[in-house]
């Protein structure tokens, strides 16, 4: 649950070794401890306050595998997306992408760049919800899969800029408003 008044946990940038690094599968037993909890409830708190569409816990140093997704139609970030409800997910994997790759723009909260990434268009991801379930996620919009596959990246130690093909459109989120936001490809 997320709770307005928790902390903000403090992002590491790219650079930071935690958002290379392959996090660590998440038992049971500390899933269920106090501390984990309220961790799980500051990272949610933390993409929340920040416009995040997701966020995973190396994003914060905590190499766990653990992501938050939240698309809300009030982020100033993605005003057109459908809306996608404050999801957290432990130890996700992904049983299934589709074979149609679409590229569209990426930005992360660890930089302040957005390049084109290539992903798959849909995705089945299976996880632990906070109290242990297992949860399955069938996502056939192609947003949301974007960011469920974004996020379990960071899991692995991979950052947006490793899946780029078209090297020319990294860019710095200022140029990108003025000079690519509105650019057909």
């Amino acid at each position: 649950m997320y709770y307005g008044d928790m902390p903000l946990l403090p992002i590491v940038r790219l650079g930071h070794p935690a958002l290379r690094a392959r996090s660590r599968t998440v038992t049971k037993k500390e899933l269920a401890t106090k501390a984990f909890q309220t961790f799980l409830d500051n990272l949610a708190t933390t993409c929340v306050k920040s416009n995040g569409a997701g966020i995973a816990a190396p994003q914060v140093a905590v190499n766990k595998r653990v992501i938050v997704v939240h698309v809300d139609p009030k982020n100033p970030r993605y005003p057109k997306k459908k809306p996608f409800p404050l999801t957290i997910i432990i130890n996700p994997r992904v049983l299934k992408k589709s074979k149609t790759i679409e590229e569209d723009w990426e930005g992360d909260l660890s930089c302040g760049l957005r390049a084109r990434v290539p992903r798959p268009a849909s995705c089945v991801v299976e996880g632990l919800d906070r109290s242990g379930e297992t949860v399955s996620f069938n996502l056939d919009y192609g947003f949301h899969a974007r960011v469920f596959l974004h996020e379990i990246d960071h899991l692995d130690g991979i950052f947006l800029l490793d899946r780029v093909k078209q090297k020319n459109t990294i860019t710095e989120i200022d140029e990108w408003k003025k000079y690519w936001k509105n650019k057909k490809f």
